[in-house]
């Protein structure tokens, strides 16, 4: 069992790839920089659950798997492919589908529990682990 009333203030954070380096995010304002810990899974696995962490900056994120998400700190505002914009901050939590596209505009640094779900990924997390 993972417990994130605990392992989310665990640390071990470490710089993930550039945005820039990925093929689902196109920056649109400002330097966002990330970092993240994989408590389950990795890049790439069907299944990925752990602790992200964004500085502030816009982007438009093409979702590579179903996730669901709550916010633990921050304040964020998504524009959905309707056109629609949701507004989030700390103990909000909010569902994407694959293949889904939402701009984000992060106010204030941002982190987040997450768990993705990709169900065309090859390998399994209890393989990868």
């Amino acid at each position: 069992m993972l417990d994130y009333t605990e392992l989310k203030d665990k640390g071990g954070l470490v710089p993930w790839p550039t945005m820039e380096e990925l093929p689902f995010v196109n920056v649109l304002e400002g330097k966002p920089v990330h970092s993240g810990r994989f408590d389950i899974g990795g890049f790439g696995v069907r299944t990925m659950a752990g602790v992200w962490q964004c500085t502030p900056g816009k982007f438009e994120y093409t979702y590579p798997g179903d996730e669901i998400c709550t916010l633990l700190e921050g304040r964020i505002s998504l524009v959905d492919e309707n056109g629609r914009t949701h507004d989030y901050g700390p103990g909000d939590t909010f569902y994407t589908r694959k293949g889904e596209v939402a701009t984000w505009t992060v106010f204030e640094t941002v982190r987040k529990i997450f768990h993705i779900h990709d169900p065309d990924a090859e390998e399994l997390a209890h393989k990868a682990a």
